[in-house]
């Protein structure tokens, strides 16, 4: 394949029909509760609240109603990684187990129950970044009380389903959301790329966590988001390779966007209104360009967690490009490893079956 077209198939997007819907849901749902307690002078409150409403980005292209009888499921789970986060973010064993539980229940809980994108991103995310903020000053942490912290990142949960139901309480939303095809079941489903996928996802995991192990406290779910956001969707060895790139690359423009608020870091109202942007741009661009996506969701995580503090914010950058670089060589290195028993398979060396079950 040329350097053009691989330009191209890496900068290529084509956004559903309607793509701007769930994306305006998405930045009223992120963005209001960071909007209202900066009235009150919390910001920083409101951007936790935030990380519970990213529940809305689950299920965007299914009815109101459908969303309103499954979004509960998935709100119990960003909950249940929460407090799993909470409870082990002061010790390094602890944590990179726990993570590491949660990243691989919250993938087969995707795998299996076409939950789809961004799958098991934000729990992980939400439990790695909720156990940094209640952990202890003395271990990195930013000594949070973890019990505010569930409560707002629940209060964020809330939100982002009104958000979603809210407007079935109008006749013409709910006529036509009736007409959309609709399922309230959870259908379980075991297929051979699910299987694929999951196996790849497993091994990458407990590689991720090794790996984490030398690098200390709070840096395992940022290295497994990486992880994840090349393997948990692709079981083309084509497309896993292709997202590795917009991974690294959507990181990497993703921090270079990052740099600007080093020269102005938005605060109170600002700070909303560019969080919520941001959220618009990664819910508009996730179908269809992960590099995109990734290009501006890197610097929405990375304000939320930094909460408006520049020294946080410069603090968190080096070690997340760190972390990226190390979750998509962790991924690497499990892709190549299916390549290359791919090729022996081939050539007669091992059995088929063992070639196609990675």
């Amino acid at each position: 394949m040329s350097a053009a077209r691989i330009a191209r198939t890496l900068v290529h997007f084509s956004p559903a029909p309607g793509a701007w819907v769930p994306a305006t849901q998405a930045t009223i749902a992120v963005a209001g509760p960071p909007a209202v307690f900066a009235a009150f002078g919390q910001l920083r409150l409101g951007l936790l609240a935030a990380f519970g409403a990213l529940i809305v980005l689950y299920l965007s292209g299914q009815s109101r109603r459908e969303r309103a009888a499954k979004l509960p499921v998935i709100a119990v789970g960003f909950l249940v990684g929460t407090v799993i986060g909470i409870s082990t973010g002061s010790s390094l064993p602890t944590s990179l187990l726990a993570m590491s539980i949660v990243a691989i229940v919250f993938s087969y809980a995707s795998l299996t129950f076409n939950v789809g994108p961004p799958g098991a991103i934000f729990p992980v995310l939400t439990a790695g970044s909720t156990g940094q903020l209640t952990a202890p000053l003395s271990m990195g942490g930013s000594g949070m009380d973890p019990l505010l912290v569930i409560s707002v990142v629940a209060l964020g949960v809330v939100t982002g389903y009104v958000v979603i139901v809210a407007p079935l309480a109008l006749k013409q939303v709910r006529t036509a959301d009736a007409a959309l095809p609709h399922d309230y079941r959870w259908a379980y489903s075991w297929k051979p790329d699910s299987a694929r996928i999951f196996a790849r996802l497993t091994v990458a995991v407990v590689l991720a966590v090794l790996v984490s192990a030398l690098l200390g406290l709070h840096h395992v779910g940022w290295v497994l988001l990486a992880v994840i956001g090349i393997l948990q969707k692709d079981s083309d060895l084509h497309l896993g390779t292709l997202r590795t790139a917009q991974r690294l690359i959507g990181t990497a423009l993703g921090v270079c966007i990052a740099l600007v608020f080093m020269i102005w870091i938005p605060e109170g109202f600002a700070l909303v209104a560019v969080v919520g942007g941001l959220v618009f741009g990664f819910v508009f661009f996730i179908r269809s360009n992960l590099m995109f996506a990734l290009m501006v969701v890197t610097p929405m995580a990375l304000l939320l967690v930094a909460g408006g503090s520049r020294p946080l914010l410069e603090a968190s950058m080096g070690t997340r490009i760190i972390d990226t670089v190390v979750g998509g060589a962790v991924a690497g290195v499990v892709l190549g490893a299916v390549s290359i028993t791919r090729r022996w398979a081939a050539r007669g060396v091992g059995s088929n079956n063992t070639a196609k079950g990675v």
